[in-house]
């Protein structure tokens, strides 16, 4: 084109139809344009010049644009070139749309004009690229009208939205262990083998070997119940839920005795069509053997019979689910009297003593199932000489156990016990009844500790977890 030839009329695009006047206050009361990934909110605080501004006392109200849609790689390199893909080369196109301003100015009208003209000569810049698909889209017109940005905003505007796009194709990365730990928890639901001591399950505390060992004792209980329902199986076995191998060995002889037998066609009375609830469950029988080892029990606390309300017992003397609400009085005034012996400063919110067991406490009833709403129902029917059978390999086989007997019934098995080789505390048991004549400051959770530490070994962490 030589110079002297006339040069046609440049429309006038986006940067210069808008472009503020020396006097005006864009700068300050004009837009801010929030960029931020595509398919989030765009936030955006617009004002429609200073007659549309909110009053003081009224704080602006941002102007929430639709959620966007990441463009694709050749869009968005075509963007980024100033090239049109919607227009051949050689042609023109001239779009005006007039929309309300803002829902603040009071019905006021903005033209957008933008103008592509490649067959002209005139090459659209990013900024009115972006103004236009502002405008098309659906967005409010004043944002259009007055967005001003640099090309290079307008690129990264374009390469954030590529990368959003990017991250949504991407696979999520699991933390380390994140896997492993799914594992381990399936393999605990499936009754799958605990870790060993000589290598599997490096990094856990021996409390979290002894809850995993717990979990995979009831999940076994748990299937032999469910075996037992089958079709044409023979009826459930007391034995097949005592699966803790140290107690097996230690039980043998009772599991194989009379005693067991006569029990056992009894609980199958009991657990007919039609009879009352049986507590605690099937599987939950023998929980406070399989949670807590032979060879791992330091303290033994000995109660009566299960708690015979719906939902309540769970095998181990005094604990009761976790989401058991309200907790029985007994298992409060425990609390309350370990708070005051340990400097707790409050009582725990939930009555579940499992993190007792695995740290080698012996929950033990003296009678292992109840019949619901009837206290001591199943007393007498043999579970006492079970029970004492327990009492008494523990204290033939092991030596330097603590018993905290609370009660005339649980202090009769003292007999049982050879203080020679044992510590026996007793007290009162810690029903509301009898707690105020000599359950309240017996001190036997310090106490127990002290004795535990004498021999060097680990106090028990009392307060549940």
């Amino acid at each position: 084109m030589s110079t002297g030839a006339k040069q046609p009329k440049r429309a006038k695009t986006i940067d210069t139809f808008f472009r503020p006047k020396q006097n005006s206050k864009v700068s300050q009361d004009g837009i801010t344009l929030g960029v931020l990934p595509p398919r989030c909110g765009v936030v955006i605080n617009a004002t429609d010049g200073p007659g549309d501004t909110a009053p003081a006392s009224e704080p602006q109200k941002p102007v929430i644009m639709p959620d966007c849609t990441a463009p694709s790689a050749g869009e968005a390199d075509a963007a980024v070139a100033g090239g049109s893909s919607g227009s051949p080369p050689g042609s023109g196109r001239k779009r005006r749309r007039r929309q309300p301003a803002s829902d603040q100015g009071g019905g006021s009208t903005t033209e957008v004009e933008v103008v592509a003209a490649e067959g002209a000569g005139v090459q659209p810049s990013p900024p009115e690229l972006a103004a236009s698909e502002l405008a098309a889209g659906g967005a409010p017109a004043a944002v259009a009208a007055v967005a001003t940005v640099t090309a290079a905003t307008a690129a990264d505007m374009l390469a954030a939205a590529a990368d959003c796009a990017a991250d949504t194709k991407r696979p999520t990365v699991q933390p380390p262990g994140a896997k492993e730990g799914q594992q381990q928890q399936q393999q605990q639901l499936e009754g799958a083998e605990p870790p060993s001591a000589d290598g599997d399950g490096e990094g856990l505390t021996p409390a979290q070997r002894a809850q995993i060992a717990a979990n995979h004792n009831r999940a076994l209980a748990r299937r032999a119940v469910a075996e037992s329902s089958a079709p044409g199986a023979p009826p459930l076995s007391l034995s097949s839920l005592l699966v803790e191998p140290g107690w097996r060995a230690a039980l043998e002889g009772e599991l194989r005795g009379a005693n067991v037998r006569q029990l056992e066609a009894f609980l199958r009375g009991e657990w007919g069509a039609g009879r009352k609830p049986v507590f605690p469950p099937q599987e939950c029988i023998f929980q406070a053997f399989n949670a807590c080892p032979f060879d791992q029990v330091r303290v033994v606390i000995l109660g009566q019979d299960p708690y015979h309300g719906p939902s309540q017992a769970m095998g181990l003397s005094f604990s009761v689910p976790r989401e058991v609400r309200p907790l029985p009085p007994s298992l409060l005034n425990i609390y309350k009297e370990a708070a005051e012996d340990l400097q707790w400063g409050g009582r725990p919110a939930h009555g579940d003593l499992s993190s007792w067991s695995v740290q080698g406490v012996l929950l033990l009833n003296t009678c292992l199932t109840v019949r619901q709403g009837e206290a001591n129902s199943h007393s007498k029917r043999g579970w006492e000489a079970f029970t004492d059978g327990a009492i008494r390999a523990l204290s033939q086989r092991r030596s330097g156990l603590v018993f905290l007997l609370w009660g005339n019934p649980a202090q009769a098995k003292a007999s049982l016990v050879d203080t020679r080789k044992h510590h026996v505390l007793k007290a009162a048991h810690p029903s509301p009844l009898s707690a105020s004549r000599g359950f309240f400051g017996c001190r036997h959770f310090s106490k127990a500790n002290q004795l535990l530490q004498q021999q060097g070994l680990q106090p028990i962490q009392w307060l549940p977890e």
